[in-house]
């Protein structure tokens, strides 16, 4: 294989290993609603929540409890696809439940895929990815209290050198902010995670390592048991964006 293909090779897979990082927690694109924020838009936060109690414990999940999200890349890399996402709980045992994703046609609403059973452990919010992958991505450590702050590392990617990415974050529980996304107006908590990504690819036909930084926020509402809105900003070894995406809830159902 020529040098320059390996190299072009080594390109597509860090754009596929990175967009794959986002869309773990995403998994989902679709039509966008009309007015919604661009990345990196924050409203004030409070020091105290007037719908519910701090510490937040882990949710309880109920069985048939469903929930439909909606995303969409935004930047230079975007691909401009469109996808819908729907997860709902089969089954709770322990600290862990099961949940059955399907992905919707985003103007029928009707599945457009095979189903897929996803395990979720409920005390961080890691999602089981569907490939290699090493640690856990600790999306919400509960109990949650304004403030509190936790670090954690993962790896996605293959047994090849050059198709593994490394991340490093570290996560914040900023405070209460009231927004509003398709599914309604949520009083929720804002956690931010300022992380960095790091992945050795070929360039002039030597393995060199590309870094960058990334935040992913999350805004978790204890009445739905999960967030709400969540952010992706992805940026290049020299600072530029490469990629965004924003997901909202538009539909929930409390199930049984």
């Amino acid at each position: 294989m020529s040098a320059a293909r390996s190299e072009h090779r080594g390109a597509a897979r860090l754009r596929a290993a990175l967009v794959l990082a986002c869309v773990l927690a995403l998994s989902a694109c679709a039509q966008w609603p009309p007015g919604s924020p661009d990345i990196g838009a924050r409203g004030p936060v409070a020091g105290r929540a007037e719908g519910f109690s701090l510490p937040l414990a882990r949710p309880e999940l109920q069985v048939g409890e469903r929930w439909v999200w909606s995303a969409r890349e935004l930047g230079e890399s975007a691909s401009g696809s469109a996808t819908v996402i729907e997860r709902t709980v089969v089954r709770v045992a322990g600290d862990q439940a099961e949940l059955r994703q399907v992905t919707l046609d985003p103007a029928t609403r009707r599945p457009s895929g095979p189903a897929q059973m996803r395990t979720v452990r409920r005390s961080v919010w890691h999602l089981q990815p569907n490939g290699p992958s090493q640690g856990e991505i600790k999306a919400l450590a509960f109990p949650l209290s304004i403030g509190k702050t936790w670090e954690y590392e993962y790896r996605l990617g293959g047994r090849e050198i050059d198709a593994v990415t490394s991340y490093r974050y570290r996560a914040r529980v900023d405070g209460v902010e009231t927004i509003g996304v398709p599914a309604g107006r949520f009083e929720t908590l804002r956690v931010t995670h300022q992380g960095h990504w790091s992945r050795h690819v070929l360039e002039q036909g030597r393995l060199v390592e590309r870094t960058g930084e990334v935040r992913t926020t999350y805004w978790y509402a204890p009445t739905v048991g999960t967030w709400v809105r969540l952010e992706v900003d992805l940026r290049r070894p020299d600072g530029s964006r490469d990629l965004g995406i924003v997901q909202e809830l538009v539909e929930y159902d409390a199930g049984k």
